[in-house]
């Protein structure tokens, strides 16, 4: 499975335990049509492609029916599709395109050079839309080359979620989570356990324990992976290099065979009661905000606490959280049939209490500036606060916005893996960038022999 379908996986997984263990409901609209003859007549019906199934489907469901049932002009008809972004760029190039698609953040460079979505400052009134209405990170999830592509649908951040138990029992302030790489090391030699033949039976910390975003580990460290000014790939970025070479110490240290075989034992259990975390097998894990509902769900009684990701000793501002920062996204297909009718739909989407709705019902903090005083209250992440901050904060990264990070996602992956089991991070990394640039460089002779014949962009 590769890297970016293995993280959509994931997100609807920890959205359907979250939703489950939040026990969120909603109103909907009592009367939802099962074809077009069924609508309510003198109606434009909008095709609004979806990427989410399940509880995360149901609670966009749940905005969508109030949209309809709160004017009599628009009818939105929201459409399940798997494997969206492959499935919507056949169906633009075709001329055959839906009139919204929900897509992610890492996409909106990829349909935005190709010309295949429009730019939000082509219609008339783009009010209520703008910078200002959301914080810097998002907004620049949802621009590229100074305009606006997408509307926000939700947004998350990651994480360091920790044992309290396991804390005490390593003679741990619980209440004190590491906030440098060398209190992290530390802390999690301390919650290391073996069993009476040296098996590693708990470990305090393995960035393999998932394995889900294995480029995350450079944001630690203040680490790029691209400059977009020069257009380069910098996978040899000196604090990359340092990054991946403190992953590679961990297995060193617990060897490479016992490493490999705690990690490998815990397979699809992620979301169940066997959570290595849940479990008391690990102490201490990076994972997204759902992780509390999880909690909530398979171990009630779990006493965990939650911080923001440990950082490299001596980095600039200390204090100012570091993380990664993704999205869901809405934009609107180029060649759609009803242009104007979407955006006032996707308008409607980034209203702050529809944007609160939907973050209550997948477990995440409000993508929005404005916020309501009581939107924490009750939050089904008791540490959504963590995770609002690292949205927020000027340190927090967002993924390169080049056309070609599918493509790096997958080496990197690939480079992770290998490091992992004992390869060079110079020598991994260093492979990786001169295969990406070639990728980036194709791209962009691509962009300029478009540019030149006149196809828009």
């Amino acid at each position: 499975m590769s890297l970016l379908r293995t993280t959509a996986t994931v997100s609807r997984r920890t959205a359907i335990a979250a939703m489950a263990a939040a026990g969120v409901t909603y109103a909907v609209w009592p009367y939802r049509p099962r074809s077009l003859a069924d609508i309510p007549k003198n109606r434009t019906v909008l095709d609004y492609w979806e990427k989410w199934t399940g509880p995360e489907g149901q609670a966009v469901q749940a905005v969508v029916d109030r949209f309809n049932q709160m004017q009599d002009r628009i009818w939105v008809r929201r459409l399940p599709v798997s494997d969206i972004a492959a499935k919507s760029m056949v169906a633009i190039g075709g001329g055959d395109p839906p009139d919204l698609v929900g897509l992610f953040s890492y996409n909106v460079s990829q349909f935005a050079q190709s010309g295949a979505v429009m730019p939000l400052d082509e219609f008339k009134d783009n009010d209520p839309l703008g910078a200002h209405h959301y914080p810097s990170g998002i907004w620049k999830l949802l621009s590229y080359n100074g305009r606006q592509w997408a509307g926000v649908n939700t947004c998350y951040t990651m994480a360091l979620y920790y044992n309290k138990q396991l804390f005490r029992t390593a003679g741990l302030d619980p209440e004190k989570p590491p906030q440098t790489i060398a209190e992290l090391d530390e802390f999690a030699t301390k919650m290391n356990k073996h069993d009476a033949q040296g098996k590693l039976i708990r470990a305090g910390f393995m960035q393999t324990v998932p394995d889900w975003w294995p480029y995350i580990w450079p944001v630690l460290f203040d680490g790029r992976w691209y400059d977009p000014t020069s257009n380069q790939a910098t996978a040899t970025d000196p604090a990359n290099i340092k990054a991946y070479e403190w992953v590679a110490d961990y297995p060193k240290r617990m060897g490479q065979a016992a490493a490999r075989s705690f990690a490998s034992g815990f397979g699809r259990s992620y979301f169940t009661a066997q959570n290595p975390f849940l479990a008391n097998k690990v102490g201490m894990i990076i994972q997204g905000p759902w992780m509390a509902n999880v909690a909530r769900l398979f171990a009630p009684s779990f006493e965990y606490g939650c911080g923001p990701v440990p950082i490299d000793q001596g980095l600039p501002d200390p204090q100012v959280p570091r993380g990664l920062l993704e999205a869901d996204v809405i934009m609107i297909p180029r060649g759609c049939p009803h242009p104007e009718e979407a955006f006032t739909f996707l308008r409607y989407m980034q209203r702050p209490d529809v944007q609160e709705t939907l973050a209550l019902g997948h477990c995440k903090s409000s993508p929005m500036t404005q916020v309501s005083p009581g939107f924490s209250q009750g939050h089904p992440n008791p540490y959504v606060a963590v995770h609002d901050a690292i949205a927020k904060s000027p340190r927090v990264q967002i993924l390169p916005q080049t056309r070609v990070w599918p493509q790096y996602a997958s080496l990197l992956t690939s480079a992770f893996q290998g490091i992992w089991e004992g390869a060079n991070p110079t020598q991994r990394l260093t492979a990786v960038q001169q295969r990406v640039q070639k990728l980036i460089d194709v791209a962009q002779r691509r962009k300029n022999q478009r540019q030149s014949s006149g196809e828009a962009m």
